[in-house]
């Protein structure tokens, strides 16, 4: 191998191993500040700034508040999507992570409705659709950073990433909560369960220090010389993957709700229906996202190995076959049990499909407009499947006083993910490599002989000129 090779190998490796702390560190960071305020509607926002002689009414209206997040990352999508692939991803992932933590920080600063009336709950949910615009960009530069910087075989390991920063953000939030939880009630809700969103501003300077020492991703960078940005990149989107955009939203379903109903919804379950204590509740949910980091490089490196789809059926048909099981299990309300099937709900139903659908969706969307494609297909899907949940849920329980249709949810999710996956199979035609030397995921004996013969010299003009020559779907 020459010295140019082995510098540039050096340097890749490098650049890699810097965007993937880069992705986890900030989407942990700013996972953290998103979820607190799951948690803090869950427990504190109904009484505070929805004042309501029932207080289930004040339950539903605080999770209603936290949905609203979620009709702004449409926006930030499109937003941060056409920053992402017309002025670079690294620029806007750390635009994204500096809104997110201003806009977490004014939270803990909120007065109450009863200090100032109207303006308070006006405030609160303004502020959360800040949070909802920062992360309608985040996660998809995250995760482009981190595989558009990666060696083809390690895509799905690389890819874990940004993905395990949710898990390690929701460690944080309920970390911090269950720390709140330890006080006495009356000091909980005055002042406690401020402190860890006035956290978020120191959080958010150390994800810009990290972030600041990233370079631009090689694809992003390639396609900057080559002259190939595309002015508007939302019209390619609408005109060129109308299909894949469908597929991608399609795979999103089941992790979504299965997520949601374990990160956010089970707070409220394990405390009004099975009467658990607040700290034992989160000391369930800490486990399980224990657990849930732990699998993610090892259910990914499957994806590299065995194949990102195969890894994401298994996932989503557990999902259809779950939901039963694991409310039945919950509903002994005996904490290991509990701990039991919430951990092995995350991961053989949650981290085997959010650990692949990144790298999937990506795959779907060429590089000149492969930012606004993942952001956008993550946007819809999140307003879709995300923000529902923990309302629906609620208004279930509360309306039939029956878990059969949590489950029904759950089961439901996974049916919805599956024909995304098929549809992901019909299209693998279209896959657009991913990397500095691309990925293709079309089988093993493929993939065995590009790494022997060294992959580097990747035909990217021919990828293009293919890309323009593609018919839209």
């Amino acid at each position: 191998m020459s010295e140019h090779a082995v510098s540039t190998h050096e340097r890749r490796t490098r650049q890699a191993r810097r965007a993937v702390i880069s992705s986890c560190v900030g989407t942990s960071v700013e996972w953290y500040e998103y979820f607190i305020y799951g948690t803090a509607a869950a427990l504190y926002f109904g009484p505070l700034y929805f004042p309501s002689h029932d207080p289930v009414v004040a339950r539903l209206i605080a999770f209603a508040s936290f949905g609203v997040a979620f009709l702004a990352r449409p926006l930030g999508a499109l937003l941060f999507g056409h920053l992402g692939d017309r002025v670079g991803r690294k620029s806007t992932m750390i635009f994204t992570l500096l809104l997110m933590g201003l806009a977490t920080g004014a939270i803990g600063l909120v007065p109450t409705y009863a200090e100032i009336g109207m303006l308070a709950p006006i405030t609160l949910v303004s502020l959360r659709l800040l949070q909802g615009l920062a992360v309608g960009g985040e996660w998809g530069g995250a995760m482009l950073v981190a595989i558009e910087n990666a060696p083809r075989h390690k895509v799905r390991l690389f890819g874990a990433a940004p993905q395990m920063g949710s898990g390690i953000g929701l460690l944080m939030a309920t970390g911090a909560m269950a720390l709140v939880g330890l006080l006495p009630h009356d000091a909980r809700v005055a002042w406690g369960w401020r402190v860890p969103f006035i956290v978020g501003f120191v959080l958010v300077i150390i994800g810009l220090v990290i972030r600041l020492g990233v370079e631009e991703s090689e694809d992003f960078a390639r396609v900057k010389a080559q002259g190939r940005r595309v002015k508007v990149p939302i019209a390619d989107v609408l005109r060129n993957a109308k299909l894949p955009t469908l597929v991608s939203i399609l795979m999103q379903a089941s992790f979504c709700v299965l997520f949601y109903m374990v990160a956010t919804y089970f707070v409220s379950y394990a405390t009004y229906q099975l009467k658990l204590p607040q700290s034992t509740t989160f000391t369930l949910v800490m486990i399980a996202s224990v657990v849930d980091l732990v699998a993610f490089p090892i259910v990914c490196s499957l994806g590299d190995s065995l194949g990102a789809p195969k890894v994401f059926l298994f996932g989503s048909i557990f999902a259809i076959l779950a939901g039963v099981p694991f409310y039945l299990i919950v509903n002994t309300a005996v904490p290991v049990y509990l701990a039991i099937a919430l951990s092995v709900t995350m991961v053989c139903g949650q981290v085997t499909t959010y650990g692949m659908l990144g790298t999937m969706s990506a795959e779907l969307y060429p590089a000149e407009y492969r930012y606004t494609g993942v952001a956008v297909s993550g946007a819809i899907a999140s307003i879709l499947f995300s923000a529902p949940t923990p309302f629906v849920a609620e208004w279930l329980m509360h309306s039939t006083g029956s878990w059969h249709y949590l489950a029904g949810m759950i089961s439901t999710a996974g049916v919805i993910a599956t024909i995304g996956c098929l549809g992901y199979l019909k299209l693998r035609h279209r896959v657009t490599p991913v990397g500095y030397v691309g990925t293709r995921d079309a089988g093993r004996d493929a993939h065995d002989h590009d790494h022997e013969r060294g992959a580097h010299d990747h035909d990217y003009a021919a990828d293009a000129a293919a890309n323009a020559s593609r018919p839209a779907l």
